[in-house]
Protein backbone atom coordinates (compact mmCIF):
# COMPACT_ATOMS: atom_id res chain seq x y z
CA UNK A 1 0.00 0.00 0.00
CA UNK A 2 0.99 3.41 -0.97
CA UNK A 3 2.00 6.06 1.81
CA UNK A 4 0.13 9.31 1.36
CA UNK A 5 1.85 13.11 2.33
CA UNK A 6 0.68 16.52 2.06
CA UNK A 7 2.78 19.85 1.43
CA UNK A 8 1.44 23.45 2.22
CA UNK A 9 3.46 25.03 -0.52
CA UNK A 10 4.95 28.44 -0.16
CA UNK A 11 3.59 30.38 -3.40
CA UNK A 12 6.90 30.23 -5.07
CA UNK A 13 7.18 26.43 -4.75
CA UNK A 14 3.34 26.08 -6.16
CA UNK A 15 4.65 28.20 -8.99
CA UNK A 16 7.22 25.97 -9.56
CA UNK A 17 5.08 22.72 -9.64
CA UNK A 18 2.58 24.56 -11.81
CA UNK A 19 5.66 25.29 -14.84
CA UNK A 20 6.86 22.16 -14.54
CA UNK A 21 5.63 21.18 -18.51
CA UNK A 22 6.07 17.43 -18.13
CA UNK A 23 4.88 14.55 -15.51
CA UNK A 24 8.64 13.56 -15.37
CA UNK A 25 9.30 17.08 -14.08
CA UNK A 26 6.91 17.10 -11.77
CA UNK A 27 7.87 13.66 -10.06
CA UNK A 28 10.91 15.03 -9.81
CA UNK A 29 9.80 17.81 -8.03
CA UNK A 30 7.42 16.55 -5.81
CA UNK A 31 9.93 13.60 -4.79
CA UNK A 32 13.23 15.07 -5.02
CA UNK A 33 12.79 18.92 -3.68
CA UNK A 34 9.34 19.20 -2.13
CA UNK A 35 9.70 16.13 -0.16
CA UNK A 36 13.35 17.03 1.00
CA UNK A 37 12.49 20.79 1.99
CA UNK A 38 8.93 20.02 3.25
CA UNK A 39 9.22 16.86 5.60
CA UNK A 40 12.29 18.76 7.37
CA UNK A 41 9.22 20.38 9.06
CA UNK A 42 6.20 19.43 10.66
CA UNK A 43 4.81 22.77 10.20
CA UNK A 44 4.08 22.42 6.18
CA UNK A 45 4.09 18.70 5.73
CA UNK A 46 1.20 16.04 7.28
CA UNK A 47 1.94 12.29 6.35
CA UNK A 48 -1.60 10.02 6.56
CA UNK A 49 1.06 7.18 6.01
CA UNK A 50 -1.06 3.97 4.16
CA UNK A 51 -4.39 5.29 5.99
CA UNK A 52 -5.62 8.33 3.24
CA UNK A 53 -7.44 5.06 1.07
CA UNK A 54 -9.94 4.74 4.16
CA UNK A 55 -9.65 8.53 5.14
CA UNK A 56 -11.07 9.68 1.37
CA UNK A 57 -13.58 6.72 0.76
CA UNK A 58 -14.77 8.24 4.76
CA UNK A 59 -14.95 11.52 3.89
CA UNK A 60 -16.74 11.14 0.19
CA UNK A 61 -18.87 9.06 -1.15
CA UNK A 62 -17.02 5.99 -0.56
CA UNK A 63 -15.31 5.65 -3.77
CA UNK A 64 -11.49 5.89 -4.44
CA UNK A 65 -12.30 8.65 -7.38
CA UNK A 66 -10.47 12.16 -7.54
CA UNK A 67 -13.06 15.28 -6.57
CA UNK A 68 -16.30 12.79 -5.48
CA UNK A 69 -18.84 14.74 -2.79
CA UNK A 70 -19.39 16.17 -0.67
CA UNK A 71 -17.61 19.06 -1.34
CA UNK A 72 -15.52 20.32 0.83
CA UNK A 73 -14.93 17.56 2.29
CA UNK A 74 -14.17 16.05 -1.15
CA UNK A 75 -10.98 18.25 -1.09
CA UNK A 76 -9.32 16.98 1.96
CA UNK A 77 -7.39 13.93 0.09
CA UNK A 78 -7.72 13.52 -3.18
CA UNK A 79 -9.84 16.75 -4.33
CA UNK A 80 -8.47 20.10 -6.55
CA UNK A 81 -6.68 19.71 -9.80
CA UNK A 82 -5.63 16.48 -10.89
CA UNK A 83 -1.72 16.96 -11.60
CA UNK A 84 -0.45 14.82 -14.60
CA UNK A 85 2.61 12.48 -12.96
CA UNK A 86 2.41 9.85 -14.96
CA UNK A 87 1.60 6.05 -13.75
CA UNK A 88 1.86 4.82 -10.03
CA UNK A 89 2.05 8.26 -8.75
CA UNK A 90 -1.18 10.64 -7.65
CA UNK A 91 -0.57 14.32 -7.29
CA UNK A 92 -3.76 16.91 -6.45
CA UNK A 93 -3.36 20.32 -5.72
CA UNK A 94 -5.52 22.86 -3.92
CA UNK A 95 -5.59 26.75 -4.22
CA UNK A 96 -5.57 28.67 -0.58
CA UNK A 97 -9.04 29.40 -1.12
CA UNK A 98 -9.96 25.26 -1.34
CA UNK A 99 -7.46 24.68 1.76
CA UNK A 100 -9.58 27.51 3.53
CA UNK A 101 -12.99 25.81 3.07
CA UNK A 102 -11.43 22.46 3.36
CA UNK A 103 -10.29 23.34 6.73
CA UNK A 104 -13.45 24.43 7.44
CA UNK A 105 -15.59 21.10 6.90
CA UNK A 106 -12.61 19.14 8.30
CA UNK A 107 -12.74 21.13 12.30
CA UNK A 108 -16.00 19.70 12.34
CA UNK A 109 -15.40 16.05 11.75
CA UNK A 110 -15.33 14.28 14.77
CA UNK A 111 -14.33 10.68 15.51
CA UNK A 112 -18.12 9.18 15.80
CA UNK A 113 -19.09 10.79 12.55
CA UNK A 114 -16.09 9.26 11.04
CA UNK A 115 -16.90 5.89 12.44
CA UNK A 116 -20.22 5.66 11.08
CA UNK A 117 -18.66 6.96 7.18
CA UNK A 118 -15.99 4.20 7.87
CA UNK A 119 -18.16 1.70 8.76
CA UNK A 120 -20.53 2.41 6.00
CA UNK A 121 -18.38 1.81 2.93
CA UNK A 122 -18.54 -1.22 1.36
CA UNK A 123 -15.21 -3.43 2.11
CA UNK A 124 -15.27 -5.38 -1.59
CA UNK A 125 -14.99 -2.23 -3.56
CA UNK A 126 -12.58 -0.66 -0.84
CA UNK A 127 -11.12 -3.74 -1.10
CA UNK A 128 -9.83 -4.05 2.47
CA UNK A 129 -11.22 -5.18 5.72
CA UNK A 130 -13.20 -2.86 7.89
CA UNK A 131 -11.87 -3.47 11.04
CA UNK A 132 -11.77 -1.74 14.40
CA UNK A 133 -7.98 -1.78 14.18
CA UNK A 134 -8.13 -0.15 11.15
CA UNK A 135 -10.85 2.55 11.80
CA UNK A 136 -8.46 2.98 15.24
CA UNK A 137 -5.54 3.94 12.27
CA UNK A 138 -7.26 5.83 10.40
CA UNK A 139 -8.67 7.96 13.23
CA UNK A 140 -4.95 8.73 14.55
CA UNK A 141 -3.96 9.37 11.44
CA UNK A 142 -6.40 11.87 10.21
CA UNK A 143 -6.30 13.78 14.03
CA UNK A 144 -3.56 16.25 13.08
CA UNK A 145 -5.14 17.12 9.59
CA UNK A 146 -7.28 19.83 10.64
CA UNK A 147 -4.61 21.24 12.57
CA UNK A 148 -2.29 21.28 9.26
CA UNK A 149 -5.40 22.39 6.75
CA UNK A 150 -6.20 25.16 9.09
CA UNK A 151 -2.44 26.40 9.33
CA UNK A 152 -2.34 26.14 5.30
CA UNK A 153 -5.36 28.12 4.99
CA UNK A 154 -4.41 30.73 8.06
CA UNK A 155 -0.93 31.27 5.55
CA UNK A 156 -3.19 31.30 2.27
CA UNK A 157 -1.18 28.27 1.21
CA UNK A 158 -1.65 25.95 -1.66
CA UNK A 159 -2.12 22.24 -0.70
CA UNK A 160 -0.44 19.29 -2.86
CA UNK A 161 -1.57 15.96 -1.48
CA UNK A 162 0.85 13.31 -3.38
CA UNK A 163 0.73 9.08 -3.12
CA UNK A 164 3.22 7.06 -4.59
CA UNK A 165 1.79 3.28 -5.94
Amino acid sequence: MSLGVYFALSATDCRKLRAADDAETRVGLISEELEEKYLASDRWSFQLDKSWNALHRSLTDGRLLAATGPFPLAYAVLGGESLDVGEGYTACLLTPEQVDLAATALAAVNEPWLRKRYFALDAEACGFDLTEEDFAYTWSSFEGLPSFFERAAEAKRAVLFSVDA
